[in-house]
């Protein structure tokens, strides 16, 4: 197995980034695809926590009188289409090439959010979000295996995180919205919000870099030369590129030669990170207000889970490139599970927003589990990949907004969405104690550590 991770990191490493690089150049466009990619996420962050935050509004809607089951069943909604649209869209960037498959994403899920806020039945909202959480679905893995793929070398955590700050960010934009505006503008005006994105549709069109090595693992080596010129970077190395050019990407790739193990580890690490995830964004405003907050204060509890998720995940990134991505993780999961734990015992309510932000900062620890996803296989399989670890790990974001829906609707107590959310956030750090260590890594340490020694 060690030989087929020194392959696979010797393919991560095969980025513009090479010892010939001008490192100017890398960086300047290393910052450039970290920012086209932040503002994707970013969008895609309000589009999730936009649900979320009008989750109130929607319980008081007398319109469609939705209850507590329903609402859950909208949520899990998009998550269902976010499920199939990270396995469809990773396996087509694998495919097809990352740029194609990041428009096609991005012009999806914005269109579908402006649709959803006119659906007039609560059936056709539910189509709306389905189509959104196709889109949604596909912007992660690609965004992965391009900021993998354009990072200067030793910076490829404090990248992918930095790059990954837009979705929380997002989050945190759709919760200030809902509560300077969703008086005003009622739900429908705040999902509405979601469309705006679009207007960038061009930009991505003209600046978003194809990977080169995507190209050159196709064979296209023509337009791989192409794109290191204008971008005035080096080719990368022909033999690191298509190293794996004979594995077709999709699901059983991900289990042969030794990946077996990784592969199960870290979709267990991010299914259980979803559900945590996914099941407090979605219904923290609404657990918050039950357990006695005003409403404009139970929609600022979902604003601090996103800024702490913001910085807590750059800050995660420059630790996981200092101290290795695994110590990081279980660390962060397992902080996160004390967090929210914490949160089923009454505080005065500044401290309670504190323990939400520290929550969000442990949260963050799935961007980093992402990342390292990203790395840990070849570029001919990372989008395939990621795409399919996020897929698998929907059933957990489908489960969180469903099992917090069914708290709800039996009359049980709230702390049990603590409960809930606590244990798994702790079990997405251990299950990170199955992925067996790489001889060595592009990102984080050059040796990494045995993760059985993490701790």
């Amino acid at each position: 197995m060690s030989g087929q991770h020194d392959r696979t990191s010797g393919a991560g490493d095969a980025a513009p980034s090479s010892p010939a690089a001008d490192p100017k150049s890398v960086n300047r466009v290393s910052i450039l695809v970290t920012a086209l990619c932040w503002f994707a996420l970013c969008a895609e962050g309000y589009d999730i926590g936009a649900l979320g935050a009008v989750m109130p509004a929607l319980v008081d809607d007398s319109d469609w009188r939705l209850g507590a089951a329903a609402l859950g069943a909208i949520a899990s909604a998009t998550l269902v289409g976010m499920f199939f649209g990270a396995y469809v869209f990773g396996v087509v960037a694998d495919r097809h090439g990352r740029k194609f498959t990041l428009i096609t994403g991005f012009t999806l899920f914005t269109v579908a959010s402006g649709l959803a806020a006119i659906a007039p039945t609560p059936f056709l909202f539910t189509v709306c979000r389905v189509l959104a959480g196709l889109g949604v679905g596909g912007i992660v893995p690609v965004v992965s295996a391009l900021s993998t793929e354009y990072s200067p070398p030793g910076k490829v955590n404090r990248r992918f995180t930095l790059m990954y700050s837009g979705y929380p960010l997002g989050i945190l934009l759709s919760a200030l919205a809902s509560y300077f505006w969703l008086e005003s503008a009622g739900w429908r005006g705040i999902i509405a919000l979601g469309i705006l994105p679009i207007v960038m549709l061009p930009v991505f069109i003209r600046w978003l870099p194809e990977s080169m090595l995507f190209l050159l693992s196709k064979g296209r080596e023509a337009e791989a030369r192409s794109i290191a010129a204008k971008l005035d970077l080096p080719l990368p190395k022909w033999e690191e590129a298509s190293s794996e050019a004979s594995v077709s990407p999709g699901v059983r790739a991900l289990f042969q030669s030794g990946f077996a193990r990784a592969t199960i580890g870290f979709w267990l690490a991010t299914l259980s990170g979803m559900l945590m995830i996914y099941g407090l964004t979605t219904w923290l405003p609404q657990i918050m207000r039950s357990a006695g907050y005003e409403l404009g204060s139970s929609i600022l509890f979902l604003g601090a889970f996103a800024l702490g998720s913001a910085t807590g995940g750059i800050m995660l990134g420059s630790l996981a490139d200092r101290f290795g991505q695994v110590r990081v993780i279980i660390c962060a999961f397992c902080g996160a599970g004390l967090t929210i734990l914490a949160l089923s015992t009454p505080w005065p309510q500044a401290l309670t927003y504190c323990i939400v932000a520290l929550t969000g900062v442990g949260a963050s620890a799935a961007v980093v589990v992402t990342g390292y996803l990203s790395a840990y296989f070849s570029p001919t399989l990372r989008a395939t990949a990621v795409g399919c670890a996020l897929s698998f790990s929907r059933v957990g974001a489908v489960s969180g907004p469903l099992l917090a829906g069914l708290i709800a609707e039996y009359g049980l107590d709230v702390k049990w969405n603590f409960y809930l959310f606590a244990t798994t956030a702790t079990l997405a750090g251990l299950f990170m104690l199955l992925v067996p260590a790489r001889a060595s890594s592009r990102i984080g340490r050059n040796a990494h550590p045995d993760v059985m020694e993490a701790l």
